[in-house]
Order: structure tokens, then sequence, then C-alpha cells
């Protein structure tokens, strides 16, 4: 058993994976933990693992993270980039990817094939995508819908701030609805274009959303129909996996 750990800006997920079954779409073992709350779940799990495997693109939630992993587990920690590297050739430049991406178009190449467009709705939004030659070719970053949402209300007078949530109708009829639905149509709208243009360079493009906010825009948009919560923890278990003789 391992222990895949995605360390983000906003939130950590990790799960728990037997990495001599396979790791497909729907299979996968998650903690009960979206938050890196130990107390109960690492415990629950701690005798079980035999490895840990972390991505992060936050180096101080990294530290506490690591902090509390130690109080439970004293096992070997492998973290990718540093003890770890994703084995897809890429395009872009290797001293400014972020693991995470290559982590989850790994995954996604590995368990839906490619060409694969990879959308990930989370603190940034990313359009990442590997060609049909198994090559990382890179993508499109723009800020995420509760960064924007922040934005919007820090940056002006009398905008107030809204939670995002799933709303009826399309015309706002006060400011919050007309702030909400302006975020989820015109994310929806966004995604939409970027995918059409995305197919127009990648015959038999496929689409994987994943995220936070996937499921949402995905309620929104009829092109966002494979959506993977787990994308990242399965690349980790896949990249354990490949390390493994059996």
């Amino acid at each position: 058993m391992i222990l895949a750990i995605d360390v983000g800006n906003t939130n950590t997920h990790a799960g728990i994976f037997d990495i001599k079954k396979s790791v497909g779409a729907n299979n996968y073992s998650p903690l009960p933990v979206d938050t890196f709350y130990f107390p109960g779940a690492i415990r629950r799990y701690a005798k079980k693992i035999h490895k840990v495997i972390i991505v992060s693109v936050a180096p101080n939630r990294l530290r506490v993270a690591l902090k509390e992993l130690k109080r439970y587990y004293s096992g070997p920690v492998a973290m990718v980039g540093r003890d770890i590297h994703v084995p897809l050739k890429s395009e872009y430049n290797p001293k400014q990817i972020g693991q995470d991406r290559l982590v989850t178009a790994y995954a996604a190449a590995h368990i839906y094939g490619s060409p694969v467009l990879i959308i990930d709705f989370g603190t940034a939004v990313t359009f990442d995508v590997v060609s049909s030659r198994g090559v990382y070719c890179g993508g499109l970053i723009l800020p995420g819908l509760k960064m924007s949402l922040e934005s919007l209300h820090k940056g002006t007078a009398l905008l107030p701030e809204v939670m995002l949530k799933k709303t009826p109708g399309f015309i706002g009829r006060n400011t919050g609805e007309s702030i909400r639905h302006g975020m989820i149509y015109g994310y929806a709208s966004l995604t939409e274009g970027l995918i059409r243009r995305f197919r127009r360079m990648f015959k038999g493009l496929r689409i994987v959303a994943t995220g936070g906010n996937a499921h949402l825009i995905g309620s929104y948009t009829p092109l966002l129909k494979q959506i993977d919560g787990a994308l990242a923890l399965k690349g980790l278990c896949l990249l354990e996996k490949s390390l493994l003789p059996f």
C-alpha cells in the first residue's frame, strides 16, 4: 500500500492505493480527508503503508504536511521532481514546469489515452496537452474561479463577496446572481472556446477535467464529459508502480 499526497496551493488531497491492483478511471481508494487532518485518518492506515509519495507546488504547505506526517509515519517518503521523475517527454521549459501538471498529464495519457487535454480547475485553471506521440506539449494558465471572485470583490468598492454554487437561469437579477452567473457561464464558455481551439490542433483529442471546480463547470458545458477528481493521486500511484518489478 502507498499513500499518495497532492499538496496544492489551496487544498491537500491524499489517497491510499494497493499498487498491485490496476489504476483506472474509477479504480482508486481515497482517504476520507480533503485537507491534511491526520488524526484518525493517518493513524488508521499508517501500519499498512510501505511508502509515501508526494507532489507539491506549495513549499510552505508542504513543510507543514511533512511535519504532521512524521508524527504518525516513519517510513520512506519520495518527492516527485526530487526522488522520482515523471517519465514523460516534454517540450516545456524544465525549470518552470509544475510537477503537479506533469503528474496529471502522465496519469491522463496512461488511463485515457492520447492525445489528451487535461483541464485542472484548481487554484489556477490549467490546460495541458499530451500529443499522440506521448509528448507533454505545454498548455495555458488562467486565474482560478475563487481567485477571480476574490479579486473582483477586493478590487471594487461595492461588489460583494459571492460563493460559487449551481444556479438556475442565465441572466442575473441582482448583483450576487450577476457575479455568480458571470463566473460560471464565463468559465464554461471560456472552456468550450479553448477546447475547440485545441481540437483544431490535435485530431481525436480526449478531454479530461479535474480539480475542485470541475464538476461545477462541467454542469454548464457538454464538452466536459470525463471528470476525474483523483487524477493527480492516480498519477502518483502509477509513478510508483512504474518503479516496481511487477
